[in-house]
C-alpha cells in the first residue's frame, strides 16, 4: 500500500509543477535533466534546516522552511493518519494575506489547499480538514 500511496503522490506532485509551468517535459519534447530537477526541488520544494537559531540558510528557500524537528512531526502526523485511517488537520494562521483578504474566500490559501489535497488524501483513506485561522487587522496596536 506504502508503495501506492507514493506513486500517487509523486503523480500529485509532478501535475502541480506541470501546472505551475515546471513539466518534467520541455515544450520541445525533451525531458529535464538531473541539475533541472534538482534545481526545481531548491524553488519549489521545502528547505529543511537543522535548526533556525536565527541563521538564514544558503540559497533559495524555496515555498516553506522547517526545521528537522517540524518536519519529522509532520511525516509522524501524516504517516499516523495514513496507517489509522485517521483524520488530519492543515491550520493556516497568520495576517490577512494568511486569512484571504482581497481574495473571493474560495481564493484563499487553506481552501485552495484543501481543494487540491483532499482527493489525494481521501485515496489514502485519511479525512483531510482543513482551518484557516488567519486574521487581519492585528499589526497595529
Amino acid at each position: 500500500f506504502l508503495k501506492e500511496a507514493n506513486a500517487l503522490v509523486d503523480r500529485v506532485t509532478e501535475g502541480i509543477y506541470a501546472e505551475y509551468g515546471f513539466p518534467l517535459k520541455k515544450s520541445d519534447g525533451s525531458q529535464l535533466t538531473a541539475d533541472e530537477i534538482e534545481e526545481r526541488k531548491k524553488v519549489w520544494g521545502p528547505t529543511v534546516t537543522p535548526r533556525l537559531e536565527g541563521k538564514q540558510p544558503a540559497g533559495p528557500i524555496g515555498v516553506a522552511e522547517l526545521t528537522q524537528a517540524a518536519m519529522d512531526g509532520l511525516v509522524r502526523k501524516l504517516l499516523h493518519a495514513l496507517i489509522t485511517n485517521d483524520e488530519f488537520y492543515f491550520v493556516l494562521g497568520g495576517h490577512s494575506a494568511a486569512a484571504g483578504h482581497g481574495n473571493h474566500f474560495q481564493q484563499n490559501k487553506a481552501i485552495t489547499f484543501h481543494h487540491l489535497m483532499e482527493p489525494v488524501m481521501d485515496k489514502l483513506g485519511i479525512r483531510l480538514m482543513s482551518r484557516n485561522m488567519g486574521m487581519g487587522g492585528v499589526g497595529t496596536l
